[in-house]
Formats: C-alpha cells, sequence, structure tokens
C-alpha cells in the first residue's frame, strides 16, 4: 500500500510540474514579440521671411542735368514713377507727381517741374494757392554727356551777379553796346571755326590758335564805360570761356575783352572808328 502511495505521490507532483510547465509555455506564446521604435516623423517645413537689408533712401534710377535759359542747372532724378527729387541751386527738393494734359509735371515746396520725357523741362514758381504755375518759369534743356556748362552768375569764374547780359535794345555801332556786339560777333565765329573772320575783328589781324580744343564757348555780359585816351576809346567787356580740350578735360576761364577805335575827330575814317579787339585778358 504505501509503494502504491508513493507512486501516485510522484505521479502527482509530475503531472503539476506538467501543468506548470504548459502554463509557462502558454504565456512566452502570447507575450508579444518586441517591435522596433517608430521612426521619428519628418519636420514640418516652416517658412521664414528673409530679414530685408537696408536699402538706399530715394534710389535715383536716373539721373539728368539740364541747362536752363537763366545759365543756372536743374539736376534731376526719377526714383519711382511718382517722384522727381529736384537740385536747383544748391537745394534739393522731392517733388510729387501731378495732373498734366501733356508731358510729366511734379510739384511741391512752391515749384512746379515739367518735363517733357527727360530732354527738357520747365522750371516755375508756384504761387501760394496755385495748383499750375501762372509764370512761364525757365525752359531747360537736357545736357549730354560732352556737354560743359559755365559757372552761373556770382559764382567764382562766372560773370556779375546780377547775371547783365548785353542789351537787345537798338544801339549804334560806335557805342558800348557795339563793342559788346563785336565781342559776341568774335566768339560766335570761334565756335564755327570761322577763324580767319574772327582775326579779322581783332587789332592786330592775328588769329589765335584753337586746335587744342574740341569745342570754346563764351558768355559776353553787359559792357563797361568807354574811357578815352591820346585820341583814342576804349571799353571793356566781360566774358567767361567754356569749353573742352581735344584730350578731354574741360576749359573754364574768365576775363575780359578790351576793345578800342579811333576817336570821333575830323579826318578819321569810318573803318578807324569801328570796335577791334586790342587784346583779351584771361584766367
Amino acid at each position: 500500500m504505501s509503494g502504491a502511495r508513493d507512486i501516485m505521490q510522484q505521479s502527482s507532483k509530475h503531472m503539476v510540474a506538467l501543468a506548470a510547465l504548459a502554463t509557462l509555455s502558454l504565456v512566452a506564446c502570447n507575450k508579444p514579440t518586441p517591435q522596433p521604435p517608430a521612426a521619428a516623423p519628418p519636420p514640418v517645413a516652416v517658412a521664414v521671411a528673409p530679414i530685408p537689408t537696408a536699402g538706399p533712401v530715394n534710389p535715383v534710377m536716373a539721373v539728368t542735368t539740364y541747362v536752363c535759359s537763366d545759365t543756372q542747372t536743374v539736376v534731376a532724378g526719377y526714383p519711382d514713377p511718382q517722384t522727381a527729387i529736384v537740385t536747383w541751386k544748391d537745394h534739393t527738393y522731392t517733388l510729387k507727381l501731378a495732373s498734366a494734359a501733356s508731358g510729366t509735371r511734379y510739384t511741391g515746396y512752391g515749384l512746379q517741374w515739367w518735363t517733357t520725357g527727360l530732354t527738357a523741362g520747365t522750371l516755375a514758381p508756384l504761387k501760394p494757392g496755385e495748383e499750375i504755375a501762372s509764370t512761364t518759369g525757365v525752359a531747360c534743356v537736357a545736357k549730354t554727356p560732352g556737354d560743359v556748362v559755365p559757372p552761373p552768375p556770382g559764382a567764382p569764374g562766372g560773370l556779375a551777379a546780377d547775371g547783365t547780359p548785353i542789351s537787345e535794345a537798338p544801339f549804334t555801332a560806335t557805342s558800348a553796346q557795339g563793342a559788346a556786339n563785336v565781342v559776341q560777333t568774335y566768339y560766335a565765329l570761334i565756335e564755327q571755326k570761322k577763324y580767319a573772320d574772327a582775326a579779322a575783328l581783332r587789332s592786330d589781324g592775328k588769329s589765335a590758335d584753337f586746335s587744342l580744343y574740341s569745342s570754346y564757348h563764351a558768355q559776353v555780359g553787359a559792357p563797361g564805360k568807354i574811357e578815352g585816351a591820346a585820341g583814342s576809346l576804349y571799353v571793356d567787356v566781360p566774358v567767361v570761356i567754356y569749353g573742352r580740350f581735344e584730350a578731354g578735360h574741360e576749359v573754364h576761364q574768365s576775363g575780359k575783352v578790351t576793345l578800342r577805335r579811333v576817336n570821333d575827330v575830323p579826318g578819321s575814317s569810318a573803318a578807324q572808328r569801328l570796335w577791334r579787339i586790342e587784346r583779351i585778358t584771361l584766367k
């Protein structure tokens, strides 16, 4: 009996062990298979506006220099279709687009700048309350790269501050105005390269050498008073010379032209009583 009991006990232990093993196997089978970690989601692109760089104030895209009828110059820049930046008499004005029947008109600071393309313009003052200038103003023409302009009146090397030109009133050939007209004719002939004709207006009849110049111009001012000495009459006429050498650099000189003629005395001929250029003093 005891032997049978031992066998039963051992059999019971063996069955318990098998049950435990089966349980462990079942747990092992039901354990989830390890999975690799999920990949991180791709980064979301965020649009970032670029940091603006500092730009020029009123960037002048087209700058034109104009020579005006009063010998002044106007420099105009057009940074955008609505604006003109005008420099005149050493002051700069920002003008805005205004209505115009033709051409392009800009106004501001009591000024009106009315252009025809970039080749010509008119600068006029605007009176209080005016939208369109009632005065004609001064006409200005665009300067080409080869042009040279004289100094404005009153500036170093320019004519007198009042800018008095020679008068357009009738005059006699023997008057001071007649002398100034000789000077104006002389330089007009030089501009046209008619050097022999110009030399005929000089007392010595000699032609100066202008071969070094590609252009040669003169502003002629109002003549001074006629002075007499030893049977002759003299008068000084101020001039401003400007132009360009053949080598490329500009010419700027100022001074006076002294003219002489014989006094109105009996026996003097008509030719002797005509003004002729006695000397030209330039610096």
